[in-house]
């Protein structure tokens, strides 16, 4: 009788191990995207002095980045120049005010930034 016991002891104790031991596994598919990035068309651009306010001088476009909204900032000469809005697609238009008359014949530059949340 302790021999039959000793031996369901063992049978229980390989069906509990055979019953816990396995293998698992599972795919996760990651999708790695392409960075931010903005461009102008055209790339580089020449207005007239007396350009109205609002006239686009470039439109702005992006690609890449997680498709969320991006949001435009532009830094530099912002009294002759602006965005036409502040989330792309956007343009580079002229300011309020017109280009200032002191300004003419310059070459100015601006900086837009693009921001995904």
């Amino acid at each position: 009788m302790k021999y039959l016991a000793a031996v369901g002891v063992l049978l229980i104790g390989l069906i509990s191990d055979q019953a816990l031991a396995a293998n698992a596994s599972a795919t996760l598919t990651v999708t790695i995207l392409s960075p931010l990035a903005i461009s102008f068309n055209p790339s580089s651009a020449s207005i007239s002095c007396s350009a109205p306010a609002g006239t686009a001088i470039t439109a702005i476009t992006s690609s890449g980045g997680d498709s969320k909204s991006i949001g435009v900032t532009l830094t530099g000469d912002t009294s002759d120049f602006a965005l036409s809005t502040a989330t792309l697609p956007a343009n580079v238009i002229v300011g309020q005010n017109g280009i200032a008359a002191a300004n003419c014949g310059k070459s100015n530059s601006v900086t837009v930034t693009a921001t995904q949340s």
